[in-house]
């Protein structure tokens, strides 16, 4: 899978957004999509995907 370009992603976004709310489903979810799509189509949309939490290394022993 090739890596899109940023326009292209965002358009693929929209696209996913918009298909899910024509389904339908539970309208709490979907009030959300809705606010969701108005933030990506405005550029205000901020993912809240945390990275994962990293190892800290290991101290080495001292040698005498």
């Amino acid at each position: 899978m090739a890596k899109l370009s940023k326009k292209a992603r965002k358009e693929q976004i929209i696209e996913n957004l918009t298909r899910c709310i024509e389904i339908g489903g539970n309208p709490e979810t979907i009030e959300q999509l809705k606010e969701t799509l108005e933030q990506v189509k405005n550029d205000t949309f901020v993912s809240q995907f945390k990275k994962r939490a990293k190892r800290k290394p290991r101290k080495k022993k001292e040698s005498k």
